[in-house]
């Protein structure tokens, strides 16, 4: 199986990276490039087998970057929906103060506290330099 390719002749868009992923279940696997760009069934015929699935989500003709400045400014829907992306993120990043912090950590997202874990904190905010500030 290819792990590095070249842009298809009907693919748009920048030509694939070395990012992506490679989903391995107990019929076969499943490989995209970055961003679930260009998935591929392998063995071939699954691919075959699952042609016809429907795309249910939207594609976009821009980079994932600029889709996010658009939804910022009202001009396009967000990919993901930012009521579903915030949240993600922050459980994704509570994850990282976890390994940080070298200890489970129980967050309380309205004082944005760690009661069980209070030198945790230090990995929630920044300190600003001199002029600096938000």
């Amino acid at each position: 199986m290819p792990l590095v390719r070249e842009l298809g002749a009907n693919e748009e868009g920048p030509p694939p990276s070395w990012g992506g992923a490679i989903w391995v279940g107990d019929e076969g696997i499943l490989m995209h490039d970055t961003y679930g760009r260009n998935p591929r069934l392998y063995p071939k015929e699954l691919e075959a087998q699952h042609s016809d699935a429907p795309r249910q989500l939207p594609r976009i003709g821009t980079s994932h970057q600029m889709n996010w400045v658009e939804a910022c400014k009202g001009r396009a829907e967000a990919t993901y929906p930012f009521d579903y992306a915030a949240p993600l993120t922050e459980t994704l990043l509570l994850g990282v103060v976890a390994l940080q912090a070298g200890a489970p950590v129980r967050y309380d997202p309205r004082s944005m506290a760690i009661p069980n874990a209070p030198a945790a904190e230090q990995y929630l905010r920044r300190n600003y330099r001199g002029e600096w500030s938000l």
